[in-house]
């Protein structure tokens, strides 16, 4: 599992959207989107539910956002102590 795979998919489930996830990212939203479905690949579990205008989370979605946003801050804690012990 990427750690910017999670970040994609958190970003999406953000704005109930990959348009909106890619321009915060800056990214191309078909990377966002390939991302994200990597991701789900990786987990074996579809995290969202793709309509024409947006996005909604399945109910495995829903459970793995908390996780995936502690994971991401977990990330960035340990960065940020690298870098100014």
């Amino acid at each position: 599992m990427d750690t910017r795979h999670v970040a994609a998919a958190v970003a999406v489930a953000r704005h109930g959207s990959f348009t909106k996830a890619a321009e915060e990212l800056f990214m191309a939203q078909s990377t966002v989107s390939r991302q994200v479905a990597a991701l789900e690949r990786d987990l074996g579990r579809q995290l969202f539910v793709r309509r024409l205008r947006h996005v909604e989370l399945t109910p495995h979605g829903r459970a793995f956002l908390p996780e995936a946003e502690r994971l991401l801050e977990a990330v960035r804690r340990v960065l940020d102590t690298a870098r100014d012990p």
